[in-house]
């Protein structure tokens, strides 16, 4: 029988098919003494975990190898070594044999017993196999309990995946062609799964209570792959639909289909409202390959390059020819337009295993962006970073600027700034940069806390440009964490103080003759698109998906039309009436 479940649209669109469950929590070791005559049973059982876990790597290596390279291959090639090491199985035999204790047990002793090993030398190599230690373990320890480990970044077939929550480095190599949609129990509409979702162009639902629980009785109670439906335009999620509701569904789909065909349109047409004022519209990318798309897609540059996904997703952080690379290629695709990178911006939801930072109460109030890049045990991988970013500029047919995360003071941006320049000095002296390059390299800062906000004025002095980052700028401004499903019904985007902050932030940038964009998720939306552009706002940078709908409305309005929704979007007292307010417009805009 079918039933519905609710959560929180986070990107349009409609999809069916089968769903994935995935659970990326590791599995529970089970400790239990076994009698003497099972020793050679549990033994037989480790090398059987063992054997199918070298086969699904063997399997993983080669598509990685296949799809992205062979120096993404390669940790998969180190994790095989791990698996056949005889110290490392000696230790669990040991352990089963001598302790008596059953295979989970020992492996994830001997797991444990090397992996400290490791951790303690100085080496950062051997630091990091610390960390495949352990994820071999799991991924043995979880055949031995008879729950593989479900891969979303080498799908075979296409899935809806359903998950308690979804992390960057789950989802960091996800490739979109077997992705259907994606449905979380957790997260509110600026969630990263939310933003992920909409950058790949697939419909996506978070915040949906019970999710993973109720999935998961549904296809163990009928022992059959669950199907699902799923409607990213207003939260609802069918599990098992009948066929009356699969053609609904299709029916949906093809009208969705349609008008982004009709979208398609407006791809190499610029953003000009009807009484001559232009707008740049940009893209956010995570990826050097995503730079392509993008360009394809009709973007006019890049507002906003999360450089961060570069460290995702692997044991050790990318070297400085690594990213040398990844910068030159975004560049060479944007030649004579402008590229904003943003740098470093580690902390909050984006955690790196192997920097082993110290855990937090509340890591998005801690150690993140500037603050963990200029934290003297990371200043390292900053300052490969911006090495890597002043070598590429030299090289570049592109306009790079350069965007520090999480700035709150002044302060903050001239330690930022003195770093980028004595950095550029080193490469200077080693004569690595044949000439400077920071004079042709716009300096700025991503505005997303609320000290930014209301210093825009002085910050000015030093900041040759600003960019909007609503997602955490909402978080900070309601106090309100953007990850939590419970608080969705606080976390409004447009809620009066929000768009009172916006509206503070760009006007006293122009007032001071500085260039402001926005690369939050507000950009990407097409109601929000008249009040920025009543406001003067000089860019948006968004998902690619987004660039032609919000690309209609700037064509749309004209300026006096914008700043008269600017008046009585300021003059509102709820976020509902702001909505109400923006969402009748766009509704009721005459289009050609």
């Amino acid at each position: 029988m079918p039933f519905t479940l609710h959560g929180i649209a986070a990107a349009h669109g409609v999809a069916t098919g089968p769903c994935l469950l995935y659970d990326p929590t590791p599995p529970v070791i089970t400790q239990s003494h076994i009698l003497p005559d099972m020793v050679q049973e549990e033994k037989a059982r480790l090398q059987r975990a063992l054997e199918a876990s070298m086969q699904e790597i063997i399997q993983l290596r080669d598509l990685v190898y296949e799809r992205v390279g062979k120096e993404e291959a390669a940790i998969f090639e180190a994790h095989l070594l791990l698996l056949e090491d005889e110290a490392l199985l000696d230790t669990a035999h040991i352990r089963i044999e001598e302790g008596l204790m059953n295979a989970e047990w020992a492996m994830s002793g001997a797991a444990d017993e090397f992996a400290q090993i490791l951790a303690e030398l100085s080496d950062s190599y051997f630091q990091a196999r610390a960390a495949d230690i352990h994820d071999i373990s799991t991924r043995v320890i979880s055949h031995l309990q008879g729950r593989p480990l479900a891969q979303l970044r080498h799908l075979t077939d296409p899935v809806i995946i359903a998950a308690r929550d979804l992390l960057p480095s789950d989802t960091a190599g996800l490739n979109p062609t077997f992705v259907l949609g994606l449905v979380t129990e957790q997260g509110g509409p600026t969630s990263h799964t939310a933003i992920l979702a909409r950058q790949m162009g697939i419909p996506a639902i978070v915040g949906a209570t019970n999710l993973f629980n109720t999935l998961y009785d549904a296809q163990v109670s009928d022992t059959h792959v669950v199907q699902i439906a799923l409607d990213g335009n207003d939260g609802s999620i069918v599990v098992d639909p009948d066929s009356e509701t699969l053609a609904q569904y299709a029916h949906a789909l093809r009208l969705y289909q349609q008008q982004r065909e009709r979208l398609q349109s407006l791809r190499t047409l610029p953003a000009v409202t009807p009484d001559g004022l232009h707008v740049e519209l940009a893209a956010n990318i995570g990826r050097s390959r995503d730079a392509a798309p993008a360009v394809e897609a009709g973007a006019n540059g890049v507002g906003l390059f999360r450089t961060e996904f570069l460290f995702l997703d692997r044991s050790n952080p990318p070297d400085e020819e690594e990213q040398f690379t990844a910068y030159c290629t975004v560049l060479n695709a944007f030649t004579g337009k402008t590229v904003i990178v943003r740098t470093l911006d580690i902390g909050g939801d984006k955690s790196i295993p192997y920097l082993q930072i110290p855990q937090e109460s509340n890591p998005f109030l801690g150690l993140r962006g500037i603050r963990l890049c200029l934290a003297e045990p990371y200043q390292y991988l900053f300052r490969t970073q911006i090495r890597a970013l002043l070598r590429a500029a030299e090289h570049s047919k592109a306009s790079l600027w350069l965007m520090f995360p999480m700035i709150d003071d002044l302060r903050e941006l001239r330690r930022a700034k003195a770093f980028l320049a004595e950095t550029e000095a080193q490469l200077l002296h080693e004569a690595v940069l044949q000439h400077a390059v920071l004079s042709q390299v716009r300096v700025g800062i991503m505005v997303e806390t609320p000290a930014a906000a209301l210093l825009t004025d002085i910050l000015a002095k030093e900041a040759d440009f600003f960019s909007i980052g609503t997602n955490d700028l909402a978080q900070y401004t309601l106090a309100s964490d953007r990850m939590n499903a419970t608080l969705a019904d606080l976390h409004k985007p447009f809620h009066p103080a929000v768009m009172r902050s916006i509206a503070h932030i760009i006007t006293t940038a122009r007032q001071h003759g500085r260039w402001v964009g926005m690369c939050g998720e507000m950009a990407g939306d097409p109601r929000a698109s008249v009040f920025l552009l009543g406001l003067g706002i000089n860019e948006l940078s968004m998902e690619v998906s987004a660039l032609n709908e919000v690309k209609q409305v700037i064509r749309h309005t004209t300026m006096a039309q914008a700043k008269g929704i600017v008046q009585r979007v300021l003059e509102s007292d709820t976020a509902e009436h702001i909505e109400e307010i923006l969402s009748w417009f766009v509704q009721n805009m005459q289009i050609d």
